[in-house]
């Protein structure tokens, strides 16, 4: 997971880079600590004056910078989800991938299949589920995160269906 660690901003690596890597180094990866890098990485690169603020030890006197920082989950920082948000994602993933498949149908009823149709209906439901990651794996992240972790594969899925159909 160390790699991860070069998508932040040169001066942000050269300061908190090692630090970072010996924390990784102790732990497993994990989907969630990836989520949490890359995350950490997007504020970074759009704030890098809270990326740099100085935080404080935590109560034993061990540095918790980086952890509280990035809002590292894996090492006791971050919001951790409640059973009330994964309901909240798991409504927004199901109710979401039924509105896709209602306009599919829809669609089909009223344009005829076509190869575009085809190719939506096979991969759009990636996007409600997308969507309700901001409930679970990105909680508490800032709007900004939010918005690169859902809007930036969506387009690339949308994308995949064009080319597909065409």
């Amino acid at each position: 997971m160390t790699w991860l660690i070069r998508l932040y901003p040169p001066a942000w690596r050269r300061r908190y880079g090692e630090e970072l890597a010996e924390l990784l180094a102790t732990q497993p990866t994990s989907f969630r600590t990836g989520i949490d890098l890359v995350a950490g990485a997007i504020d970074a690169w759009f704030n890098p004056q809270s990326s740099t603020t100085a935080v404080a030890a935590d109560p034993k006197g061990t540095p918790a910078m980086i952890p509280k920082m990035l809002q590292l989950r894996g090492f006791g920082h971050g919001t951790t989800p409640t059973v009330a948000d994964s309901i909240k994602s798991a409504a927004v993933t199901i109710g979401g991938s039924l509105a896709v498949v209602l306009a599919i149908w829809w669609a089909r009823r009223v344009y005829g299949n076509n190869p575009y149709l085809e190719s939506f209906a096979v991969t759009l439901w990636i996007v409600p589920m997308l969507i309700g990651m901001s409930f679970t794996e990105l909680k508490g992240r800032s709007a900004l995160v939010k918005a690169v972790f859902i809007g930036v594969p969506s387009a690339i899925v949308v994308a995949i269906a064009m080319v597909n159909a065409g």
